[in-house]
């Protein structure tokens, strides 16, 4: 799928049993999503069950996908946007409108493209999600190194050119196996920003710098409904999630879900 600026997104589209048209929705992260063998930390194989066709797609910079990684850059939004309106234009969507849906990294993407507001855009269902990076990154101002380094770190290890020593598995068995568009679209993998260098430079609250990555401060953008479930002891996006509830003011659609629970227990 080609973005407005030219950069190829890895995508795989996962249809449901039985005759389309079909309900459509986008599953967006930089994990391997487009993975023809299963999305990597995907849920579209559950949507798929509920009768829903699912577009998984990679990120720009990881996977078989062209361009270079940033976390939640302004492009990523924008691309996001594009994936909407080009798959709400495909003959087996039903309705010309897709939803979105995922858990985490595909949960948070949602907010950002969300506050986009594609006109095709149906609706967002994100799942244990962030208010801010930085309550996340650094709770309390103390570096997360439990989880949020160490996931960061995995981000820049996934974004480096397909090889036996970085990016990810799956684009260099693809590469392997001849696909030419996959390694062509590795060139400005290299270009990635260093978001460890970048998590350390910023260990204070900078808002030019974290507010464009803090989705409390633009969820009053989404128009689309919204259903969004999070857990007060998610040990991975911590427990801040709630703070978007009030904010969501762009639409008068919207339900909340909050329970104890693990990051992956939105899923129930």
């Amino acid at each position: 799928l080609t973005t407005r600026d030219g950069t190829q997104l890895a995508v795989d589209v996962r249809l449901p049993s039985g005759p389309g048209p079909y309900p459509t929705l986008i599953e967006y992260a930089g994990y391997g999503y487009a993975n023809p063998s299963g999305a990597e930390s995907g849920i579209s194989a559950v949507a798929n069950l509920l009768g829903f066709a699912v577009v998984d797609v990679n990120m720009r910079g990881t996977g078989c996908s062209g361009g270079a990684f940033d976390y939640f850059e302004p492009l990523q939004s924008l691309d996001g946007y594009d994936v909407i309106e080009t798959v709400a234009r495909q003959p087996w969507v039903q309705h010309k409108k897709v939803g979105m849906i995922g858990i985490s990294y595909g949960g948070i993407s949602q907010l950002f493209v969300g506050s986009t507001a594609p006109p095709s855009l149906a609706a967002i269902a994100p799942l244990s999600v962030i208010d801010n990076s930085a309550t996340t990154l650094y709770p309390g101002g103390i570096l997360n190194t439990g989880f949020a380094l160490a996931w960061a770190q995995e981000r820049v290890h996934d974004a480096l050119p397909a090889s036996s020593t970085g990016g990810q598995a799956w684009a260099l068995k693809r590469i392997q196996g001849g696909d030419q568009t996959c390694k062509a679209n590795q060139v400005l993998h290299g270009e990635a920003v260093d978001l460890i260098a970048k998590v350390r430079a910023n260990n204070y609250y900078v808002p030019s710098i974290a507010d464009p990555a803090s989705p409390v401060t633009f969820v009053n953008k989404i128009k689309a409904p919204v259903y969004l479930a999070c857990q007060w002891t998610d040990e991975q996006t911590g427990g801040h999630c709630a703070d978007l509830a009030e904010h969501f003011t762009g639409t008068s659609r919207k339900w909340f879900t909050f329970t104890n629970g693990t990051h992956v227990d939105s899923l129930d």
